[in-house]
């Protein structure tokens, strides 16, 4: 019976420390393990909106400009690498109608010249990653799509599933700036929004970072010489359309 007693004690040490063992391997994979998501917030590192997509156009540029670049926030959970660590992102609409191509409408992520600048920093959890797009006449009457999305390799594991897409939408035509139906935003100062309305707004009253948000003061400031600038203009020229020859630009 004695004996019987000491095996089986034997026996359950035995399972124990294997239980730990295996608990204790789980627990350092699971701490090692790190995923990669977009973030989504009003303001990212570079002061701009950031949700689920961004709409960008060369039409807010000079006409000599023909790259611009876009920051992406890419953010991480699990523990920081002391190295620098690729992201594995990729575009997912690639040959579908509209969608963007690579060399053509944006430079592709493993180019050297933006290569080293797509990846997880050593000791950070956060990066702002640069899309860049390039201009080309086609925009001038249409709007391409990247679609990207956070996939995985040999330092990243699946992430947050509604947080690893995101959409970048490019154009020359113009495009309704995202805070323009804000409360107190640009709808308060210069009314429905129109293609018109904003080149004119670019060109004379020379206001052109739609992305802010605006003082009051400013926002005063603004509605006034828009007003101004458009009765300077309709003496000269009189009154300003939009492309449909009915719909009048005018400021509240």
């Amino acid at each position: 019976m004695k004996i019987k007693t000491i095996k089986y004690s034997f026996l359950l040490l035995a399972i124990a420390v294997m239980s730990a063992a295996c608990q204790e391997k789980m627990v350092n994979k699971f701490d090692s393990e790190s995923s990669l998501f977009f973030f989504r917030g009003t303001s990212n590192s570079k002061g701009t909106p950031q949700q689920d997509s961004v709409s960008f156009s060369f039409f807010l540029s000079e006409s000599s400009v023909i790259e611009e670049i876009i920051w992406v926030d890419v953010q991480l959970t699990g523990m920081p690498s002391d190295k620098d660590r690729p992201l594995p992102i990729v575009q997912t609409n690639v040959g579908q109608p509209g969608a963007a191509v690579s060399g053509t409408h944006y430079v592709a992520f493993n180019d050297p010249s933006i290569a080293a600048q797509i990846v997880m920093p050593a000791n950070k959890v956060s990066v702002a990653i640069p899309v860049k797009v390039k201009r080309t006449l086609e925009m001038n009457t249409a709007e391409f799509r990247l679609d990207l999305a956070i996939t995985t390799n040999d330092y990243f594991i699946a992430g947050i599933k509604d947080r690893t897409s995101y959409t970048v939408k490019v154009t020359a035509m113009a495009v309704k700036p995202a805070l323009w139906d804000v409360a107190n935003s640009y709808l308060s100062i210069f009314g429905p929004w129109g293609q018109a309305k904003m080149k004119f707004i670019i060109d004379y009253v020379e206001f052109s970072d739609f992305d802010q948000v605006l003082t009051t003061d400013y926002r005063v400031y603004l509605a006034i010489k828009a007003k101004a600038k458009l009765a300077e203009y309709e003496q000269a020229h009189g009154p300003l359309y939009e492309a449909d020859g009915i719909t009048r630009v005018i400021f509240p």
